[in-house]
């Protein structure tokens, strides 16, 4: 994988140090990213501590001067603390036990003052590769659990906002029951919200309705920037609402469908025998996976994960299993679209069908 988002932390003094190893990171393919793409208005050390933690590599450049400062010592730590892989270049003369303790690249004062090329391999593709795998177990990721699906719909939005902040789009990729796009984007005093929970009390909605459409708004904006693949299971009866609720939905999930094109949107059907797991993952930026669910309740501990390195592999299976589910229809990924959308043209039409036969 290249791209590797590598977080620099370094002092100020050492500027003309940083934008020589930042010249070096780009060129070998990497997104290097540091406190000067924050952004105005907010809080400095929560974006640092943001930009951390969805680096693939933390380098701390440890000179002198930032070794003094404390704050170099803290983001070490906090760094350390979420598993990020660390790749240090200290430059001069350090303790020894330091050095040892984070495997530092070292320097002596008149190399950093030099060209730097001598260190163009030590931060090539391939060695950071092998260090960022040294971390791509699924046990080095540190997670946050959203216990109820209100903080799980309140998490997302959070997590996918902060991803928008950072001026980044993620490829989405989302399995679930009809998935985000069946949630409607008009506001919740709009009749669709009613004609959503159907014979469900829609006065007990109110308040999940709004985090619900805040949730759907901020992974649309990644949706619709950087495209998304979905795997959903549109068979599912919704008995508890009634079939002009899932009328409803079908319709909503149609209308997202249509908008999108088919360099922008892949999907499949999943097995419908088969419960349907929620999971989310926007780009290689965070991942939320809820372990249970139930209609009505919605889904319950979701773990959140923003762990860079450990993400590759859930984005491979995943893939995997949205391929397999095309083969079982005979699709490909470019048709998938317009395919999806005659078989739910179908089940709409047969939903029709039986309701004006029940009112008619």
């Amino acid at each position: 994988m290249s791209g590797y988002r590598i977080f620099i932390s370094y002092s100020h003094a050492d500027e003309p140090l940083v934008l020589k190893i930042e010249a070096i990171l780009r060129a070998n393919g990497f997104t290097p990213m540091r406190d000067r793409q924050f952004a105005y208005g907010s809080g400095f050390h929560e974006q640092i501590k943001l930009f951390i933690s969805h680096a693939h590599v933390f380098l701390p450049i440890l000179t002198k001067t930032s070794s003094e400062r404390g704050w170099v010592h803290q983001e070490i730590g906090y760094a350390m603390a979420l598993n990020i892989p660390m790749l240090p270049i200290a430059v001069g003369r350090f303790p020894g036990e330091m050095l040892q303790t984070l495997h530092a690249l070292s320097l002596t004062e008149e190399e950093a003052a030099g060209d730097l090329k001598h260190i163009t391999e030590d931060l090539s593709q391939t060695r950071v590769a092998n260090l960022v795998n040294r971390f791509a177990d699924a046990a080095m990721a540190t997670h946050i659990v959203a216990e109820f699906a209100l903080d799980r719909s309140q998490m997302l939005t959070e997590y996918a906002d902060l991803v928008l902040k950072l001026q980044v789009h993620g490829f989405l990729r989302q399995r679930g029951v009809l998935g985000n796009f069946a949630t409607p984007t008009e506001v919740i005093t709009n009749p669709i919200w009613r004609e959503r929970y159907g014979n469900g009390s829609f006065e007990k909605q109110l308040f999940n309705n709004r985090l619900n459409r805040a949730e759907r708004v901020a992974l649309e904006q990644h949706a619709r920037n950087a495209g998304c693949r979905l795997i959903i299971n549109p068979f599912f009866e919704f008995a508890r609402y009634g079939r002009s609720a899932r009328i409803c939905r079908l319709n909503t999930l149609r209308t997202f469908l249509v908008s999108m094109t088919d360099d922008k949107l892949e999907i499949a059907f999943c097995d419908p025998k088969l419960d349907v797991n929620s999971i989310t993952i926007v780009g290689d930026w965070f991942i939320a996976e809820a372990v249970s669910g139930s209609l009505g309740e919605g889904y319950r501990q979701t773990n959140f994960s923003r762990h860079a390195p450990s993400m590759q592999a859930k984005i491979d299976t995943f893939d995997h299993e949205f391929h397999e589910r095309l083969e079982c229809w005979g699709w490909t990924a470019h048709e998938s679209r317009s395919k999806a959308l005659a078989e739910i043209d179908k089940i709409l039409a047969t939903l029709r069908e039986e309701e004006r036969q029940t009112t008619g």
